[in-house]
């Protein structure tokens, strides 16, 4: 700490001094420059009365001073005293007290701004996004979730976004404990031989869980973009041991181009036969416009059809994707995309691993300059399916699935809601909804026989 200057002359000390403490030896008073008590009665050091002291400290500081005499009344020395002392004594004590608690305030302030820079650093982008008041979400940042069951029945999700600079945060619940933990997944890929990861900010992203097959495997994948060379590529991060290493996380990228600003929609499709694993499958829009669905058997094949082709497609499509049933098996894929002039269009894998990319309309009047985003969730052990469109006000509409046909759902209820001025949305296949709005991320609980309302869940992230 810098010295503090004394407003009059040099720091004041003290020129009293205790003979025969000092040195065992003889002192003489004539060559000592300190004034002495004398102790006639001992050699040790006797108690002075305070006033007695404060008066005479007072008196000596003022006989040195030329600049300024005060007449000290004889009859009276603690005359103009405050707390005990002169005013000059004691402005000299307020001005050190008041410079001491400046810098204690001074030293407070900056330690804290270092904590939160430092903690800030320890993210993988340099610099957050300022243009909005959000410090828990980036405000562009879109949202995916998905769910799994264990072996003991107990089902747990995920839900993804990225924070204010881009990071890819994982809330993932903790069915035990009934609570929320987080997972910086761009942190954690830092130190990792296959990362660090840099996904695009604002990115599009889906998730998928898969939950048996012969193993049985127990696993979450999230899937985004990447930028390199000003062109957009489909990388993800996978969770091969959720339960037993959750901060454990994979880094893989598949070179596959992508429409830039690609919505994308991800699943997990069953074996027929239980006698597979299952297969990992991304829907995305290609460089030319086309819709295509990635399969994990190889994701380089570049031979498989469209899911919808080009000139049927809108431009940045609003995709969901859902597994179905396929006879008794749920190893069959749905396909919702955004379709040109204005709705929600449904694609269906066939049994010879073709899509027919024209069966049929989800949702009427859904303007692809008006909307968001889709999300898809399956109810009724997957005989029914609940679609959803998030336009750019914020709105919700819906279309459900019966096993016969699709029907629009007029209003969509969000029960005990907050806000539902949404800016992202995702769902789970056992029929939950995430939404951001308002720097936090709501969950709701979908009613199964009557999907038109959504009750609070609580609150996610906030």
């Amino acid at each position: 700490m810098a010295s503090v200057e004394y407003p009059y002359g040099s720091e004041p000390y003290s020129t009293l001094e205790v003979r025969n403490i000092e040195s065992h030896e003889p002192q003489d008073p004539g060559i000592s420059n300190k004034e002495a008590v004398l102790h006639p009665e001992s050699q040790y050091p006797q108690i002075v009365d305070p006033q007695t002291q404060v008066a005479w400290d007072a008196a000596k500081l003022e006989a040195d001073s030329s600049s300024e005499s005060v007449e000290v009344d004889s009859t009276d020395k603690t005359k103009r005293r405050t707390c005990g002392l002169s005013p000059r004594v004691f402005y000299i004590v307020l001005a050190i007290v008041i410079v001491l608690a400046i810098g204690a305030v001074a030293g407070g302030v900056a330690g804290g701004l270092v904590s939160r820079q430092n903690e800030s650093s320890a993210a993988s982008s340099p610099t957050p996004d300022t243009t909005t008041s959000n410090v828990n979400i980036l405000n562009t940042s879109n949202l995916a979730a998905s769910n799994w069951t264990d072996a003991q029945g107990i089902v747990h999700r995920s839900v993804f976004f990225q924070d204010p600079y881009s990071n890819i945060i994982a809330r993932q619940w903790d069915s035990q404990n009934k609570t929320w933990g987080t997972r910086n997944i761009s942190r954690l890929m830092q130190s990792a031989t296959g990362g660090p990861i840099n996904p695009k900010p604002g990115t599009y992203l889906a998730s998928a869980s898969s939950d048996g097959g012969q193993t049985p495997l127990y696993e979450v994948q999230l899937w985004f973009l990447e930028t390199a060379n000003d062109e957009d590529t489909l990388s993800w991060v996978s969770s091969p041991n959720p339960r037993g290493a959750p901060y454990f996380w994979n880094y893989e990228s598949s070179g596959i181009k992508t429409w830039n600003n690609s919505h994308l929609a991800a699943a997990w499709q069953r074996c027929s036969d239980d006698k597979c694993d299952g297969y990992w499958v991304v829907a995305y829009q290609g460089p030319s416009g086309y819709i295509k669905v990635a399969n994990s058997s190889n994701w380089t094949d570049t031979n498989n059809g469209p899911a919808l082709r080009t000139k049927a497609a809108a431009a940045e499509a609003s995709l969901a994707l859902l597994p179905s049933l396929n006879g008794t098996y749920v190893d069959g894929l749905t396909l919702a995309a955004q379709r040109r002039p204005s709705y929600m269009g449904r694609s269906t894998l066939q049994a010879n691993g073709s899509w027919k990319q024209d069966d049929g309309k989800i949702l009427e009047k859904v303007d692809p300059l008006k909307t968001t985003q889709f999300a898809a969730t399956m109810m009724n052990s997957w005989n029914e399916a609940l679609f959803l469109t998030l336009s750019n006000d914020g709105s919700v509409d819906a279309a459900r699935w019966d096993e016969n046909e699709y029907s629009s759902i007029p209003e969509v209820t969000f029960a005990q809601g907050q806000s539902t001025n949404f800016s992202a949305i995702a769902m789970t296949t056992d029929a939950m909804f995430y939404g951001i709005a308002d720097d936090q991320i709501w969950e709701y609980s979908i009613d199964t026989s009557d999907p038109a309302i959504f009750t609070l869940a609580g609150k996610v992230y906030l």
